[in-house]
């Protein structure tokens, strides 16, 4: 059988009811499906009466951070890729238009696949069940394949992408001057956290989030979004919990929370003498904000204004060791180098402290670098050298010299006065803030400490899950409508936990599901083998031809349409 007798077969069978379908419109649409689809989508035993789902029926979404960005023109208007439009669709069936808490709520308790679940698929409309089931199904692979396939630096680019996706909103990109990591469809900003259970650490710059809480369009508030992760096991064999927090920072309610966080952490709410004796109108003494370090936003757009000009000094050699898939915005978007939490060691000051080579490594086999380079051959190539320079250059812009040694007295002078002790400096500030109308918070969150200074700001696990406590008297509007504590749900992960949701999914997802599938890989393992053969093997094509039949009709019945 040759090509043009390929094409006729296929023809007698789909022209009169599809128009002109030829050889390369079909393998133009299995290469589409091909992209996204498992490579085994069934486990089949005796016959297909015995089909039952296992972790490779469920649709295989590619993970990728960017691809799953909503993109905008300059104009603002929204430019959704592809990868972004497929994902939504899946995940669209998940409690549509609810809050996170009820999403996580609604799946945790598919995920359990009691009677009350089950039996909420019986009798139902069977397109909008599997379309429910899929929903589902898809949300837990991905989530997995995230967790368990990614370094941590990947696995959380992507994890915010998918959060943004999940709730209709966008992920912020690098360079935007926000702490926020993405918005949900209402437009509430979100920083969003994922660490190891016990570790987790919500913080960042203090300059940042006064920036944001004083920012109208954000309504002064930021949402923080902690996700704690308890896995065991290797690689995709990995399994466990992940365990979900949530809370508001607002003007009335953030000097309380950071009066009690870390030590070094609660000195960012200090207020000048001056100020507090004039009740804000005098600001006499107190260095410009302009004279500190830069935000880490600011430092951010610096620090890729550098390396952007090393980079094109070294063009020719970097694009060679990337094996000339080398892109600049994949690979700020990896570094994120105002928020990365892995880039930097100590404080993570940036500008100040140094770069952590693991964070920097991480970042390039994520972005543009070969993942199985060791790491001396990391550190030889030009675009490690070129990152390098690059923060060489900018730490030495801003490293401590006498000049910045009295502007530090200064500071002492005007935040730590009249021998008192902290505790009493910050009880003082505090009083003074949560007396003051909106106006003056906002404009004590611009002569505060930390916010002059360019400090970090800390809450450690135990006090993320203690933040009413915390919040004290100021708790109103510490969580979105609806949620009265700060833990908001648990799910259960893994491809081995899925398994008996997937048992108990077998009447609900029909036959035809499982034979379309099977008739898929059918069709394009049969394909594959014709060309691969050099169009000889009729017996392939035929099967090929069949497989396609069978897809028509399965397809068919489900759409309750007549072929």
């Amino acid at each position: 059988m040759n090509k043009n007798e390929w094409d006729n077969s296929l023809m007698e069978h789909f022209a009169p009811k599809k128009g002109e379908l030829s050889l390369d419109l079909l393998m133009e649409m299995v290469a589409e499906i091909m992209e996204t689809a498992p490579e085994n989508v069934l486990a089949e035993e005796a016959s297909p009466s015995a089909m039952t789902l296992n972790w490779n029926s469920i649709p295989n979404i590619p993970i990728s951070e960017i691809g799953w960005s909503a993109m905008e023109t300059k104009d603002g208007v929204e430019v959704p890729s592809a990868q972004r439009s497929q994902l939504a669709q899946f995940l669209s069936g998940i409690e549509r238009g609810k809050d996170l808490s009820a999403k996580l709520e609604a799946l945790s308790n598919f995920y359990k696949m009691d009677e009350s679940v089950r039996a909420s698929f019986e009798g139902g409309d069977m397109k909008q069940n599997i379309a429910k089931a899929m929903s589902y199904l898809v949300f837990f692979k991905t989530l997995t394949q995230i967790l368990t396939q990614f370094n941590a630096s990947s696995a959380g680019f992507s994890f915010e992408s998918f959060l943004g996706v999940l709730l209709g909103g966008k992920q912020v990109q690098t360079g935007e001057g926000t702490i926020a990591d993405l918005t949900d469809e209402t437009g509430v900003p979100i920083s969003l956290k994922l660490y190891k259970e016990g570790n987790l650490e919500v913080g960042g710059s203090f300059t940042d989030l006064s920036r944001d809480l004083r920012k109208p369009e954000f309504k002064n508030t930021m949402q923080y979004i902690a996700v704690t992760k308890t896995l065991s096991g290797e690689g995709m064999d990995q399994q466990g919990t992940l365990d979900w927090y949530r809370f508001n920072f607002n003007l009335d309610n953030l000097y309380n929370i950071i009066a009690k966080s870390s030590k070094e952490s609660r000195k960012n709410i200090l207020l000048p003498k001056v100020f507090i004796a004039t009740n804000g109108e005098s600001i006499e003494g107190v260095p410009e904000k302009a004279a500190s370090l830069p935000s880490a936003e600011e430092m951010e757009n610096e620090f890729y204004d550098i390396l952007t000009s090393i980079i094109a000094e070294n063009e020719e050699i970097i694009g060679q060791q990337s094996g000339g898939n080398f892109n600049l915005e994949d690979l700020k978007q990896s570094l994120d180098f105002a928020k990365s939490e892995t880039l930097f060691v100590g404080k993570e000051i940036r500008g100040k402290d140094n770069m952590a080579v693991k964070g920097v490594i991480q970042s390039l086999k994520a972005s543009v670098l070969d993942t199985e380079l060791s790491r001396d051959q990391v550190k030889a190539t030009a675009i490690y050298k070129a990152i390098a320079k690059a923060y060489g250059v900018l730490a030495g812009r801003y490293k401590r010299d006498e000049q910045k040694a009295r502007r530090q007295e200064t500071l002492n002078e005007m935040y730590f006065y009249d021998g008192l002790s902290e505790e009493e400096l910050l009880e003082r500030s505090k009083a003074f803030y949560n007396a003051a109308s909106p106006e003056l918070k906002i404009r004590c969150l611009e002569y505060a400490y930390g916010y002059i200074s360019n400090g970090h700001f800390n809450l450690t696990q135990g006090m993320v899950q203690k933040i009413s406590v915390l919040a004290g008297d100021k708790a109103a509007q510490l969580f979105p409508e609806g949620q009265s504590q700060v833990r908001i749900g648990q799910l259960e992960i893994g491809a081995s936990n899925i398994q008996q949701v997937l048992s108990g999914l077998s009447g609900v997802l029909n036959q035809n599901i499982f034979q379309i599938f099977e008739s898929l890989k059918v069709l394009t393992t049969n394909i594959q083998g014709y060309f691969a053969g050099g169009l000889t093997d009729d017996s392939k094509a035929k099967t090929a031809i069949t497989a396609a039949e069978e897809i028509e009709t399965k397809t068919a019945d489900i759409a309750d349409v007549e072929k």
